[in-house]
């Protein structure tokens, strides 16, 4: 099947070591239907890290590059490793690719290489999001590392999906542009539903703060918000399409790879609004 470039999206996914980058990759091709069940690091059967050196060291060394359609669009997905000595592999995926896909741990938030590589990113200026991992796990802290990471990067960070819990009561995601609750099943994909009352006061807080960043992207949407004080669904697909493409705002995304959750949310933000290869020029990377 033949493939227009416009409906091409390649993208990086960077980040420090064992912020479940391979993982995320492996989920994301089992979402697609490519696998038919997503692989652990510890099984050393990951479809992105399959040399021996990597099985036995548990650790990406090579960019690997992971193919599948998802929303009718072609998704190329590198998967890089993320400690220093191999940042040459990451250069290279920069050169191929037209956005970033930032990988956080959401016990920890930004570490070492998350610095590292985001100076990268600025100095090419090329589009990205943030990607609040593990929530999950013991000691995650969305809010906490949300904050952090706006201190760290002094960038204008757009949350595009939150967490419904953490640690052992994570119970998965909310997509702030559907206003749908996605909720986690370990070892099978996402299921859709409403919103859970609990949350929904604090999911109307941050699809409100969602809707405002979006309208800010061009000016009809602006006259619209002020006229009907919301937005619907492509409005705000378009105008945070325009912000990440000029590189003013960052959308940020969480779930927890290893459960599968925050996969659907994340894969149709990448297909519905990250840059094509048509009309993006390519720096120079040094």
């Amino acid at each position: 099947m033949s493939v227009v470039s416009s409906d091409v999206r390649n993208v990086a996914i960077i980040g420090h070591n064992e912020t479940g980058k391979t993982t995320l990759v492996e989920q994301m091709l089992f979402y697609a239907n490519v696998i038919s069940r997503a692989e652990t690091i510890d099984s050393g059967k990951t479809t992105s890290d399959y040399t021996e050196e990597e099985i036995s060291n548990k650790i990406s060394i090579h960019a690997s590059l992971a193919s599948f359609q998802w929303e009718a669009k072609q998704l190329n997905i590198v998967d890089t490793p993320g400690t220093s000595g191999f940042i040459g592999e990451t250069i290279a995926a920069f050169r191929a690719t037209e956005g970033a896909l930032m990988l956080v741990d959401g016990r920890v938030g930004a570490q070492i290489e998350t610095i590292k590589l985001w100076r990268r990113l600025d100095d090419l200026n090329k589009p990205r999001a943030i990607f609040i991992n593990k929530m999950d796990r013991d000691h995650a802290d969305y809010t906490k590392v949300l904050e952090e990471l706006k201190e760290s990067f002094k960038a204008t960070l757009v949350p595009v999906t939150i967490p419904m819990g953490s640690g052992k009561d994570f119970k998965g995601i909310i997509n702030l542009i559907e206003n749908k609750a996605y909720f986690a099943n370990p070892g099978e994909k996402e299921t859709v539903g409403e919103i859970p009352a609990e949350y929904a006061d604090l999911a109307e807080e941050y699809r409100t703060m969602l809707i405002e960043s979006a309208a800010e992207g061009a000016d009809d949407l602006i006259e619209k918000y002020f006229e009907e004080m919301t937005l619907e669904i492509d409005d705000i697909r378009r105008g945070l399409q325009e912000g990440l493409h000029e590189n003013r705002v960052v959308p940020v995304l969480c779930g927890a790879s290893g459960a599968g959750s925050g996969l659907i949310g994340l894969m149709n933000f990448i297909a519905n609004n990250f840059p094509n290869p048509l009309g993006y020029v390519h720096p120079v990377v040094g």
